[in-house]
C-alpha cells in the first residue's frame, strides 16, 4: 500500500515540475526567440488612435 502512495506522489511531483517548466518556457524562453517588432507596435498605436473617436458612445 505504501508503494502505491509513493508512486502517486512521485507522479504528482513530475506533473507539477512539468507544469512549472511549461509556464517558465512561455514566460521567458519564447520571448527571447521572438523579439518585439517596434514597427508593429507603432502600427497598432496608429490604429487605436484612428479608431478611438468612432467607438465612443
Amino acid at each position: 500500500m505504501s508503494q502505491i502512495i509513493s508512486i502517486i506522489l512521485v507522479l504528482n511531483l513530475c506533473f507539477a515540475g512539468g507544469t512549472i517548466l511549461v509556464i517558465l518556457h512561455g514566460m521567458f524562453f519564447s520571448k527571447r526567440r521572438h523579439p518585439i517588432d517596434l514597427d508593429s507596435i507603432y502600427d497598432l498605436e496608429i490604429r487605436k488612435n484612428n479608431e478611438g473617436p468612432k467607438n465612443q458612445f
